[in-house]
């Protein structure tokens, strides 16, 4: 087997992954490398091992496979039952689902080994600042919603997505009205002109994305969209290093209904907006077809956060690649009555002022 991408050049130590300054760095040697780096050192080992021949591609993916089998350690949660997939350097210490500090370890075949990856461009030093200074408007959390202790647990984790690629067809067919009202004389008419309308068209969708987790939120999920997917690059365990992954347990053609639809409701859509000069339009068929679809698994940057609260848990997401954030968040009781009793003091005093208090 090749040289395992994420072990240091200098020393052998493991490589962690900094979205900061998307380079990768040893906490044994300190030293620090760039992708360049590290692919140069690759190729430079495997240049007396590989033959210039039509099977080098073939062993070359099965290399890839096998230090994926060998290197990929996945984790299911005995308490909610997640699977999350890492390299084999990472201590796993909770569920970020459910914290549960109960986690088995144990292989994982290579179907499960992405074609791309979208490194994290936000480190954890940064989305806890984001995390805070977003927390910051909402004042009926839970006072220590974001202590220290609970911040420990933000998580980075490279979700599983699918990216559709289809050609779609159709055409959308309805009823237009064109409704014009005048006077003549004392009396006001209003007159109504109804056509028949159609319009027929092609598109082609790109990176239409879906993911591939049951346990994950689909709306959460695509809140966070978009990604810049001009990111996207070859997958290598050494973006895993210091960072969780979870594994599909949706493949391409369980989320492909969602998708389907998705698809046809964006291409009514548009057609739909090119029928223009009518009072109103009521679409009465749509049409659309799908082909050329194709799929491929990669894996997108999450920082997560779940709190539990009154028997509750409560999960917050931020986009690792743009920051962009969503969550559903607890309500502390007490602060919230607090800070409607201090409206309602508010308002009683300007209604004092005002002279407009009535016992």
């Amino acid at each position: 087997m090749g040289v395992v991408v994420y072990k240091c050049i200098n020393c052998g130590g493991p490589l962690a992954f900094k979205a900061d300054t998307q380079n990768w760095t040893c906490d044994y040697c300190l030293s620090e490398f760039t992708e360049e780096d590290v692919k140069n050192f690759i190729d430079n080992e495997k240049a007396d091992e590989e033959a210039e021949s039509s099977e080098d591609a073939l062993h070359q993916a099965k290399e890839l496979d096998q230090e994926f089998n060998e290197k990929a350690t996945g984790y299911t949660c005995s308490s909610c039952g997640a699977e999350i997939v890492t390299d084999d350097t990472t201590a796993a210490t909770f569920c970020y689902y459910c914290h549960n500090p109960t986690i088995i370890p144990r292989q994982l075949e290579g179907e499960f080994r992405p074609e791309k990856v979208i490194p994290f461009k936000i480190d954890r030093k940064k989305a806890e600042e984001l995390f805070v200074k977003w927390c910051k408007g909402k004042p009926l959390l839970p006072k220590f919603f974001t202590s220290n202790s609970q911040l420990e647990k933000l998580s980075g984790i490279y979700v599983p997505f699918w990216l559709f690629d289809s050609n779609t067809s159709g055409k959308v067919e309805g009823e237009a009205r064109r409704v014009r009202t005048y006077t003549r004389g004392d009396t006001r008419y209003t007159e109504t002109k109804y056509y028949k309308v159609m319009r027929e068209g092609k598109a082609k969708f790109h990176d239409v994305p879906a993911d591939g987790s049951k346990k994950m939120d689909d709306e959460l999920m695509t809140i966070l969209e978009p990604y810049d997917y001009n990111d996207l690059t070859d997958f290598s365990m050494s973006y895993l290093s210091g960072f969780f992954a979870e594994k599909y347990d949706m493949n391409q053609n369980d989320v492909y209904g969602r998708i389907s639809s998705l698809l046809r409701e964006n291409l009514g859509t548009l057609l739909q907006g090119t029928i223009h000069g009518y009072s109103s339009v009521s679409i009465h068929n749509t049409n659309v077809r799908l082909s050329g679809v194709k799929a491929r698994y990669v894996l997108l940057p999450v920082w997560m956060f779940t709190y539990q609260f009154k028997g509750k848990t409560y999960v917050f997401a931020m986009n690792g690649q743009t920051g962009k954030i969503a969550g559903n968040l607890p309500i502390s009781i007490g602060r919230a009555s607090k800070w409607f009793g201090m409206i309602s003091a508010s308002v009683f005093a300007v209604l004092s002022v005002g002279g407009l208090f009535l016992w």
